[in-house]
């Protein structure tokens, strides 16, 4: 099984479409390109930020494709999360026919599973059709709806899904995190997922994270494990502040799904809309969200060249 360690920043890419809404795959290299020049690890593909559960499973199948020419540069992981275990599994085992780093699977987020029982025999379904893959569970219960402590799962699924490797872990309930940490003596490897905490990530022993804002500014968090690795908790904390403005202003235009996508454009990559039930940001909407990105220094910095 490949290096399941999985470190660094990890952007949570987002899926290009063109004006009608079907993929729009011819934008993925000069995507990738900024990605690596900016010195990005992995890349988190088909998840939330792309849009993944809005997507049939033959569409999702061909962005993993468009993503695997840049693997000898970046890290791929493939999320292959769904509403039920049959196409997941589907788009697992095509993953790893693909050769992906890991491949993470959401909960399902219609009828959610309330005990850790279930929500295991879940992730044994899928993880078991690319059994020599590392796999992820993506912890993300404000949107899955999923709720179950993250040590509850590991502590049951370690006995019964070899390949589970670690968590994508987006929540805010950080003691639960470093009970994950800690648990087997750090057997699992835990991503970050909050891009605004990763400080706080890395203080309980975190080793790097799947991010939006990544795809934008990771510069700001290559300085914030840079400062806490030499002990610099001034500057890191400096930094993380900087990464909260950034996020804030992600949250002030819609959702950080729909802003993120309308600043990847305004920044020079032609990632087109979001797709329904998602609304795309007004005329109007993208001036102000332009010159929120000017006045707080941002705009510069995330231009690609």
């Amino acid at each position: 099984m490949k290096d399941h360690r999985i470190s660094g920043l990890i952007a949570a890419t987002f899926t290009p479409f063109d004006q009608n809404g079907d993929l729009n795959l011819e934008a993925i290299p000069d995507y990738a390109q900024h990605l690596i020049d900016k010195g990005l690890n992995g890349v988190f593909v088909c998840g939330t930020s792309g849009e993944g559960l809005l997507m049939s499973t033959e569409e999702r199948k061909k962005v993993l494709e468009a993503w695997m020419p840049y693997q000898e540069s970046i890290k791929i992981v493939a999320h292959v999360g769904t509403t039920n275990y049959q196409d997941s599994s589907y788009l697992a085992a095509h993953a790893e026919d693909m050769g992906v780093d890991a491949i993470a699977s959401m909960g399902p987020c219609y009828l959610p599973p309330k005990r850790t029982e279930e929500l295991v025999d879940f992730n044994l379904k899928i993880a078991s059709s690319a059994s020599n893959t590392p796999y992820y569970y993506y912890h993300l219960p404000n949107v899955s709806g999923v709720h179950v402590k993250m040590n509850s799962f590991l502590k049951l699924a370690s006995g019964v899904i070899p390949n589970l490797t670690g968590i994508k872990f987006t929540s805010f309930d950080l003691m639960d995190m470093q009970e994950c940490i800690l648990l087997e003596n750090g057997r699992f490897n835990i991503m970050h997922g909050h891009d605004e905490i990763l400080l706080s990530g890395l203080a309980a022993g975190v080793r790097g994270g799947v991010g939006t804002s990544f795809n934008l500014i990771p510069e700001i968090y290559k300085g914030i494990i840079d400062s806490f690795e030499a002990g610099d908790w001034e500057v890191a904390r400096t930094l993380q502040l900087r990464s909260v403005e950034f996020v804030k202003l992600m949250l002030k235009y819609e959702n950080s799904v729909v802003s993120t996508k309308a600043m990847l454009n305004l920044a020079g990559l032609e990632l087109g809309p979001c797709r329904l039930p998602l609304r795309n940001l007004t005329e109007k909407e993208i001036l102000s969200l332009e010159e929120d990105l000017k006045s707080l220094e941002f705009y510069d910095e995330m231009v690609v060249c």
